[in-house]
């Protein structure tokens, strides 16, 4: 008679070893899954930030070379309706009327610092040009709107000469009333990342700003 044959199968110790590879290798095939997922968002934040950057960029320098030399009602002085500070510049834009909310406005540009000093953002105010305005008190009496987050860093610097004696040169303010800077300059950081700087030339006529006879209320030409 033959011996009966031994029943066919895994021992305990088999089946426990078995076990334990099968949980190492879904636990690093999770784990791989979890890391690609994180780049994956990662990459998309880095990817819509940019583009919010990008977007920003455009609409800035876009309003700034639509800058337009509107003068304050004041019988006695000329003043031209141009603000600049290291963080803020306030000015008049002038849009194509075939773009949306065209003409012209009071418009500011300025970063507010976050909380506890992180998360700044770059604002904007708009407000329509009033013929009877004085000053900014229109625009500065508007809402902002975020034009980006997760600021760190924002600096406006100006260029122009300061008077009709001086070289043209970089500012960090511009409070001259009769006339406008050349060029200006933003300086943003985000996400501890410095961005390359965003540099208008403003597209005025040589005669914008120009000094006034005290008397004949005409433009003078510069010597």
């Amino acid at each position: 008679m033959r011996a009966p044959r031994a029943q066919e199968g895994f021992t305990l110790l088999e089946t426990v070893i078995a076990l334990t590879l099968l949980a190492v290798m879904l636990g690093l095939l999770f784990g791989g899954l979890r890391t690609g997922i994180r780049a994956w968002e990662a990459g998309s934040t880095r990817g819509d930030q940019a583009d919010q950057v990008l977007l920003t960029t455009s609409f800035v320098r876009r309003e700034l070379t639509a800058a337009y030399p509107w003068r304050f009602k004041d019988p006695l002085v000329m003043k031209l309706a141009f603000s600049g500070k290291p963080e803020s510049v306030r000015f008049v834009s002038m849009r194509p009327a075939d773009l949306g909310g065209g003409g012209l406005a009071f418009v500011a540009f300025a970063f507010e610092q976050g909380r506890g000093g992180e998360g700044g953002r770059l604002v904007m105010r708009r407000a329509p040009a009033s013929y009877e305005a004085v000053d900014f008190t229109p625009v500065d009496a508007t809402d902002p709107f975020a034009l980006l987050e997760g600021v760190g860093t924002a600096k406006f610097s100006y260029f122009g000469p300061p008077d009709d004696t001086s070289p043209p040169a970089w500012s960090d303010s511009w409070e001259n009333l009769q006339r406008i800077p050349t060029h200006m300059r933003i300086e943003i950081s985000v996400a501890g990342r410095k961005l390359p700087d965003i540099v208008v030339a403003l597209k005025l006529g040589e005669e914008a700003g120009c000094p006034e006879a005290t008397f004949q209320r005409r433009c003078m030409p510069r010597r």
